[in-house]
This record gives structure tokens, sequence and C-alpha cells, in this order.
């Protein structure tokens, strides 16, 4: 069964968000970031392609809003929560860093779920819409998306994988450059819960 494109958007209010952090496994954890930098790197290249291109080279691997419904389904994200307004995210202590390296159960606060899928999002809605030309909320978005992964779910990957990650294949990648698919970092149950 086939999902249907399109996402409202998904932003949330501090006000009703519960600070509690979410066990977040592993592969799971390292799949999001793989999927937020291709989202990075693709959105940097559009800049001298087409953006048409960049929509085709999208309907060639998993969709924004498939990992938007993963991430929803898994974590048990409440609706209510997806279509508010405004998200608000705050640093991690380093000792929260420190025992989801050293323990290897990462956490993530329910307000940092929520706005990897408002990222998620607003980057459906890019491919979604008519607009061929970049445009500055584009490249506002391709920072917001960069220092999100870089800062906070960076903080939490072992160095050998952050390796890997930094070279997930995106669009318009250079053929000199060895590149890893994102198919080598999709958690097994994937599938299962997009079904």
């Amino acid at each position: 069964m086939k999902m249907e494109r399109g996402i409202t958007n998904l932003y949330t209010s501090r006000s009703t968000i519960s600070m509690e952090s979410i066990k977040i496994k592993y592969k799971q954890l390292l799949f999001l970031y793989g999927y937020l930098r291709l989202m990075d790197l693709s959105l940097d290249r559009s800049r001298w392609g087409s953006l048409s291109r960049l929509r085709s080279y999208f309907e060639n691997i998993i969709a924004p809003f498939q990992v938007v419904e993963y991430i929803r389904k898994i974590h048990n994200l409440c609706e209510a929560d997806l279509s508010k307004k405004n998200i608000i995210l705050k640093s991690k202590t380093i000792t929260e860093r420190l025992r989801s390296l050293v323990f290897k159960n990462p956490k993530l606060k329910y307000d940092e779920l929520l706005y990897s899928c408002k990222l998620l999002t607003d980057f459906e809605n890019i491919l979604l819409a008519e607009n061929e030309v970049y445009t500055v909320e584009m490249e506002k978005l391709r920072i917001d998306i960069a220092v999100f992964y870089s800062e906070v779910l960076g903080k939490l990957i072992r160095y050998r994988d952050l390796k890997k990650l930094m070279r997930i294949q995106h669009f318009q990648q250079s053929e000199y450059n060895k590149t890893i698919e994102l198919s080598n970092f999709i958690p097994n149950d994937f599938e299962s819960v997009n079904l």
C-alpha cells in the first residue's frame, strides 16, 4: 500500500510539550542523522541546479513524509503536538551527552523528535511546491537542518559512525567521492512501521 505524499506543518507549542527523554535505538539515530545530512547536502547542491531534478532524485529514495510517519509511530508522538506552531530546543547538558555515549542508550527529548519532524515536513513542502528558484527560506531550512543534526544528533553518535555518515549519498554528489548509501542505515523495522 503506497502512502500519499504531503504533510501539514509540524510545529508545536512549548507549553504543551513534555520535556521527557525518549530512548531511541542507535540504528534509528544513525538513520535520522543520515537522512537529515542527505537533505542538507541535497539542498546545498540544488542551488546550482534545477529543483525539478532535486524532486526527481527524492522520488527514487525514501520520502521525508515516510520518515516523519516512522518517527511518529515508533515513538508515539501525539498528533496534536505535530500540528501546533513553535518548537524551542533546549541544549543538552554535558552529562546527558556523555551518558548517551558511555551507556550506548541515546535519548532525545520529545521536542527534539518533534523538531526533526518539522524539518522533514518543511523539506517535504519544498519538494511539493512548484518553485524552481532556490530561495532564502530554503537556505535557512538547510542551515537549520545542518545545525540540528550536528549539534543535537551528532553529539550522541560515536566518531567512527559519524565518519561513515559524513559520506552519505546525496543529490548531485561528486563522482570522485566514495559515498555510502542511505540503505546502509535504514532500521530493520522501518518497512513494517510504514506499511
